[in-house]
This record gives structure tokens, sequence and C-alpha cells, in this order.
């Protein structure tokens, strides 16, 4: 009786440790007991499970796939050769084809929201520079600025007649110059 009473409260301390577990989000890939990558030791705990090694899990042994290209983009957000390959590793199929590829920023993990020109609040203005926005003002997006003012649509032609603008940047023509909502310029690209 003993030993049930202290088997169902290690049970109920370890579901309650893994629901209020606070792990930073530090990448230091481990491999769990379940054979499972964990993306730190921290979360991998929470979860209850001993760590079996450092690094992320190796594919399952003995996994022989044939040698023909045919992409496919898995969960973990990697391309495979081909289907058996994902198999090996666990992971699911998204869909056939490559995944479509992100531009990797090494950002801090430092929480100072900032608001973009996009609308959007940033954790920071690292991550906001990532998706290449411009930022707005620092701290998070007021509710009234959750839709970016829609600039009006310039029907310029492509024909190129320079033209240096009040604000010191070369305008393709005279059209796209004002379209900028800058009234005076001179011809001619802007000098140095």
């Amino acid at each position: 009786m003993f030993f049930l009473i202290l088997t169902l409260s290690s049970v109920a301390l370890s579901e309650s440790m893994s629901t209020s577990c606070m792990c930073s989000k530090i990448l230091l890939p481990v491999c769990g007991s379940d054979g499972k990558t964990y993306s730190n030791k921290c979360l991998m705990e929470c979860a209850g499970v001993s760590l079996a090694y450092d690094g992320e899990c190796s594919s399952k042994a003995g996994c022989a796939c044939p040698l023909h290209i045919n992409p496919v983009c898995g969960t973990d957000q990697k391309t495979y050769d081909n289907e058996c390959l994902l198999n090996c590793t666990g992971y699911l199929k998204v869909h056939n084809g490559e995944c479509e590829t992100q531009r990797v920023c090494a950002c801090p993990f430092i929480l100072l929201p900032v608001c973009g020109k996009d609308g959007k609040t940033y954790n920071n203005e690292c991550l906001m520079n990532c998706q290449s926005v411009e930022k707005e003002h620092d701290g998070e997006c007021k509710k009234a600025e959750l839709f970016a003012p829609v600039e009006p649509v310039c029907m310029c032609n492509s024909m190129y007649f320079p033209v240096c603008g009040s604000d010191g940047v070369t305008y393709d023509n005279e059209c796209l110059m004002h379209c900028h909502n800058v009234k005076e310029g001179y011809p001619g690209a802007c000098k140095s």
C-alpha cells in the first residue's frame, strides 16, 4: 500500500513538473531515453525522461534506403532525399518537395519588444530585422496599429530618367520620386 501511494505521488509530481517547468530556450540538443531529441536537458527532464546521450538522437539503426532522389519535407523543417530517409528519423512528412528555407538569424533570447512598420510586435529588434521589417517604435504595437497603413498604388512607367530627390535619393524617374512623396528634385543621379 505504501509503495502504491509513493508511486502515485511520484507520477503526480512528475506530471505537475512537466506542466510548470521553466526552461530557457537555449539550443543544446540532447537525446532522451525515449529516443526523442529535446532542445535542451531541462526540457527533457520536464518530460520526465532521462538522458541517453548529448546531441541529437541518431536515426533508427539498420535503416536501409534506396539512393533515388525524390525530396520530401519533414515536420522538423528539414528536406530529405526521399521518404524512406525521412521515415528513418521518426519525423512525419509535411509535403513532397523541398522545405521552404527561411533565413537563419542568430538572435539572443532577450525580451525587449519592438513594433515593426508591418504592425506586428517582435520580441526584440534582431528578430524584427531578420524579417526585413523597419522599426516603428520601441515597445509593443498598439491595437490601432494592427494593420499597417496602406500606401497608395503608383502607376509609373519603367523608363530610366534618373532624378535626385530633395531627400538625397536617386529615383528612376520623376513619377517614382512623386510616389514617395518627394516633391522637389533635380535631373540626374544624386551626387555622393
